[in-house]
């Protein structure tokens, strides 16, 4: 096994993953890779539907995942805040990143409903640099699909990072 590692960050929608990241990153002194910051400047003025929304944040997922497989080879730890929303893609990483001989640790970014609703309200009043807007009906939307990570995936659970 290679030693340096690739951190999966996992949460729901406004549960504080991307600045969990940023602060690891600075941290440990890893290069981070989060696809809403792509994703903002690629299709810049673009209102993305909801329905359409995975096709264009998985193809930022694989841009990153190019670029990020690249820094590993400059033996550099790697954070992937993807969300990592559904379990399939999770293990589709952690296979893929054990493949290559790389280390991988899950960081499951744990928020109760009622916070991340509130933290969202107050978030899209004044919008930081690489976050979306999420209205009520995209929360709604969205936030049902999320597949809690299982004990057996063992991860690293931060609770209420933002308390």
């Amino acid at each position: 096994m290679k030693s340096k590692t690739v951190y999966l960050i996992a949460g729901q929608l406004g549960s504080g993953k991307t600045t969990y990241a940023k602060k690891f990153e600075l941290k440990h002194n890893a290069v981070r890779f989060t696809p809403d910051e792509w994703m903002l400047n690629l299709y810049e003025g673009i209102e993305i539907p909801n329905e359409k929304f995975d096709m264009y944040f998985y193809r930022c997922c694989e841009l990153c995942w190019t670029t990020a497989e690249k820094f590993l080879s400059y033996d550099v730890d790697i954070v992937l805040d993807f969300g990592f929303w559904k379990k399939a893609n999770r293990e589709k990483y952690r296979k893929l990143i054990e493949s290559l001989g790389y280390n991988v640790k899950l960081i499951y970014i744990k928020c109760p409903e009622e916070m991340i609703r509130k933290r969202l309200h107050e978030r899209n009043k004044n919008l930081p640099y690489g976050c979306y807007y999420i209205s009520e009906d995209m929360y709604n939307y969205f936030s049902p699909q999320f597949e809690e990570p299982l004990a057996e995936e063992n991860p690293e659970i931060i609770n209420n990072f933002w308390e």
